[in-house]
């Protein structure tokens, strides 16, 4: 008979790889102490945001591939690629953070190993971890809550370093620690599991594909992936701004203040998770919709309100909550939908479309402004981004309708 509960040791390697996954958004926080280095040396605005674009686009194309290669290499050790990716990141950071940003946004693109492969590897760890489909969806809102709480503290204590120092640089002398220290509970305590192609039990996901070992059509995970695309595209508009809206544009705040702005995503992030069992329990088919619609209301408040940081930290509160309840509701749905054998290949999808979306986030919504808002002030442009993002969601919001709730006879 199927054991339903736990495996304890497991779940403290999953939650010691959580620690560090959302370390890289310290970066969002730091980025207009970046710019007040590099902007007044005839680098342009745009090249210092790549910081932010470039792990995502290294993260749309090995989100792609980790599912993949997790067929002829275990989990575990993509895990520790991933670890190993992010120690050398802040290394680099630290050392070569103020002489040379090419280098820097060269050297982003290891975050992006952690970021395409993040969701998936906490996928497949939790799915060996817990067979019962009812914890492990809490577990998932769990977990995602527990990686935004690890996230917010590194974040602050970065943005702290940076403010006390008055060099953004030494933030990332806080990374070497954490992912040392990662990579060696990885080593201790995720099981030695063969990779997913050669030992991959239809124990879950359809019956008839569990009992046939028939592949289901990937079509459902492309529609899913496709459109949360769309709706992670004009939320990273907060990700890429936040920083430069606080410090330069309405002088809100010093760096700490700009950090913990950023911060503010991770923050929704942590009460979304812990509290994701009993909201889901209320919402249940209605999680997605009602949560992007929340984020059409918040990304108007920035518009609004520019006096005071209230209105962009509420913002950032509203964007990480919904965007880290959707997730965990996203990532069982698909475990539902998909036995093993496929679930590695529907989150791999689901992965490379999410991160695509942040890799053309600063073109699409830059370009948009640039169509509706040319000849803005400074003030005005910014607005204007927001006003473009929030449009968007609109239609985000009006669209994952039919695809979540529409045809759906059950309360997943």
């Amino acid at each position: 008979m199927e054991n339903n509960k736990m495996n304890v040791k497991q779940m403290v390697g999953i939650f010691a790889f959580c620690v560090g996954a959302m370390a890289a958004n310290m970066t969002m926080g730091l980025l207009g102490s970046i710019m007040q280095d590099y902007v007044p040396a005839g680098i342009s605005p745009t090249v210092v945001q790549t910081l932010l674009v470039t792990p995502a686009l290294i993260g749309t194309i090995y989100g792609f591939l980790v599912g993949p290669l997790n067929k002829a290499i275990p989990s575990k050790y993509l895990i520790v690629v991933s670890e190993l990716a992010m120690l050398l990141y802040g290394i680099i950071f630290f050392t070569v953070g103020k002489s040379n940003i090419y280098v820097l946004i060269a050297a982003a693109g290891l975050a992006g190993i952690n970021q395409g492969a993040m969701n998936t590897m906490i996928g497949l760890q939790l799915a060996a971890a817990i067979s019962d489909d009812a914890k492990r969806g809490t577990m998932f809102g769990i977990t995602s809550g527990f990686m935004n709480v690890a996230g917010v503290i590194i974040q602050n204590i970065g943005g702290m370093v940076a403010t006390k120092t008055g060099a953004w640089n030494k933030a990332y002398l806080v990374w070497i620690p954490i992912f040392i220290i990662e990579i060696i509970i990885t080593f201790i305590c995720l099981p030695n599991v063969a990779p997913e192609g050669k030992n991959a039990p239809a124990a879950a996901g359809p019956a008839a594909a569990a009992d046939t070992g028939a592949k289901l059509s990937m079509t459902p995970a492309f529609v899913i992936a496709i459109h949360y695309f769309f709706y992670f595209l004009v939320l990273y508009v907060f990700g890429t701004n936040v920083s430069d809206y606080i410090l330069n544009v309405h002088k809100l705040g010093d760096p700490a203040a700009a950090t913990l702005g950023a911060s503010m995503v991770t923050i929704g992030g942590i009460f979304a998770g812990f509290l994701y069992a009993g909201y889901f329990k209320i919402l249940k088919k209605w999680t997605v919709p009602v949560l992007m619609g929340l984020c059409v209301i918040a990304l108007a408040l920035p518009i609004f309100v520019t006096t005071s940081l209230v209105a962009i930290y509420v913002c950032g509160f509203v964007l990480g909550f919904a965007m880290m309840g959707c997730n965990p509701y996203i990532m069982n749905h698909l475990r539902e939908l998909y036995p093993n054998y496929q679930y590695g290949q529907a989150m791999s999808i689901f992965a490379g479309f999410m991160n695509f979306g942040m890799v053309v986030a600063i073109y699409v919504i830059n370009f948009l402004t640039n169509l509706f808002f040319r000849g803005a002030d400074e003030a005005g442009y910014m607005g204007g981004k927001f006003t473009v993002a929030a449009v968007g969601c609109l239609i985000v919001f009006i669209t994952s309708i039919p695809i979540y709730v529409m045809g759906k006879n059950n309360n997943n």
